[in-house]
């Protein structure tokens, strides 16, 4: 039997292809390493954690969390992009990290809207207005009224200079005109004991963190930033119902990969994360932390993060804000 060259070609490319959608319907054939860029421990740690359990399940393959902190998440951050993009290192990104600490920072070994392949969202967490009970607010009105009463008799505390609470913070006073002063700190939990005592008179922190001082009277909520209010919470109205829609800033946690993964295995790893977050186990789980599933499309979350580079970018710049 005769063959021609072009019947021999075309065997050869039916054959190339069918072995790499073989390969590629058997990813992973080994454990998927995820990076998160911060200490074990915290809100995105801990829930990284869950996810990752129930996505090895799907997966068939283990998911490893290796924990990369230091350098505001960037070490974490440049690991991932820096990895093979073949679907098997992919990493936690945040709304601290990823946005506002790329926009604070002077340089930077990766772009965020370069250097990485969104595949999908993890968390949303709202973060509390809060003040020490000593202070005689019990309203964001009254507190408005207060500071323009006192200007630069207020202080305020944030995780650090450049931070997303300190950028928070300045983001009401750009809005509002009042004078207060800023005391960086090193960690939340320090800020929040300083609040609680007095030492400090208000902080935008981050209501997982806050809410056991709160519900222990220790520490004062006026309003959450979330669009709806939070059922650890539900007595304490949004920034929107308490006349400040400008403070609406939800934290987020999402999975990115390094630039140029291949589209299937970004659908494969997006279609296990949302299959995950969509379990009720795991959404109670989440929600006992303080949490939300965040389930998107690697385009939404794309979307999501252009948006907030756009919208943070310009407080930023208008304020001046840098991580030094």
């Amino acid at each position: 039997m005769k063959i021609s060259i072009l019947g021999l070609a075309a065997a050869l490319v039916v054959g190339a292809l069918t072995t790499a959608q073989v390969a590629r319907a058997e990813y992973p054939e080994k454990p998927v390493h995820l990076i998160v860029p911060a200490a074990p421990g915290g809100a995105a740690d801990s829930n990284a954690r869950v996810m990752a359990t129930e996505l090895g399940k799907r997966l068939g393959q283990p998911v490893v969390i290796e924990n990369k902190p230091g350098a505001s998440g960037a070490i974490g951050m440049d690991a991932v992009a820096k990895a093979a993009p073949d679907g098997y290192v992919i990493g936690s990104n945040n709304l601290a990290t990823f946005i506002v600490g790329t926009l604070t920072a002077k340089q930077l070994p990766y772009r965020v809207d370069q250097d990485f392949t969104p595949i999908s969202g993890l968390f949303t967490q709202p973060n509390v207005v809060s003040v020490t009970p000593s202070l005689p607010v019990k309203t964001m009105d009254e507190l408005l009224a207060y500071a323009r009463s006192n200007p630069n008799k207020i202080s305020y505390g944030s995780t650090g200079q450049g931070t997303s609470l300190h950028v928070l913070t300045e983001m009401l006073r750009m809005n509002t005109g009042i004078q207060i002063v800023h005391v960086p700190y090193k960690s939340a939990p320090a800020a929040e004991t300083d609040l609680a005592a007095g030492h400090i008179h208000l902080m935008i922190g981050n209501l997982t963190s806050m809410e056991p001082q709160i519900r222990a009277g220790r520490i004062r909520a006026l309003a959450i930033t979330s669009p709806t209010r939070s059922p650890l919470l539900p007595n304490v109205p949004t920034v929107a119902q308490a006349g400040a829609p400008y403070l609406e800033m939800v934290t987020w946690a999402g999975i990115v990969g390094p630039k140029g993964m291949p589209p299937a295995i970004v659908k494969k790893l997006n279609t296990a994360i949302n299959e995950v977050l969509a379990d009720p186990k795991v959404k109670k789980q989440f929600e006992s932390m303080g949490s939300e599933p965040s389930i998107k499309t690697p385009d939404e979350f794309g979307a999501q993060i252009k948006a907030d580079l756009e919208k943070w970018g310009d407080v930023i710049r208008k304020g001046r804000i840098t991580i030094d």
